[in-house]
């Protein structure tokens, strides 16, 4: 009988030890795939941000009082896009999937030519605790959502360009 339980709570509690991703990869609608990991956040402009939401339920706070990140559109910046004409990137959006299969949406027009890609972050550093280092892997950070939290992704995994048809 204590077996089942013990058994039962490791099931139930399973997905809050989802092993932390430490890189991501970005596919799909690109001349080629590009794998990201902190090497490559290290060439970039970091981020200093205080008291940040760093939840991923808009049901729960977690305000970190330092965190450091870097602009996702910094990083998508390096990627090549597989488009003909540049109206067609109007048409693009971006999935960004975790490794429990969390999933967001951001067009590309979002990030590039509104407020919310200047406040879309990778996460490097939490506390003073670098990501690679952290549980929570890989965390994709918007600090400007009415509802903090709904578009947090902790474990990212990869982000796939994607064309609306």
């Amino acid at each position: 009988m204590i077996l089942f339980f013990l058994v039962t709570a490791q099931i139930l509690f399973a997905q809050d030890e989802t092993p932390g991703s430490t890189e991501f990869k970005v596919s799909g609608k690109v001349k080629s795939e590009k794998s990201f990991s902190e090497t490559d956040w290290k060439l970039l402009k970091e981020v200093e941000l205080k008291n940040v939401n760093i939840s991923c339920s808009p049901k729960k706070e977690d305000i970190a009082k330092v965190v450091k990140g870097v602009l996702v559109k910094d990083l998508l910046d390096s990627v090549k896009f597989d488009y003909e004409n540049r109206k067609d990137l109007n048409e693009y959006y971006f999935l960004f999937e975790a490794t429990d299969g969390y999933r967001v949406v951001f067009s590309f027009n979002e990030i590039y030519n509104t407020s919310t890609g200047k406040n879309l972050y990778i996460v490097t550093e939490i506390s003073g605790k670098k990501i690679t280092e952290s549980a929570s892997g890989v965390l994709l950070l918007v600090t400007t959502d009415l509802k903090p939290g709904s578009r947090n992704v902790k474990w990212l995994e990869r982000i796939v360009v994607c064309k609306a048809e």
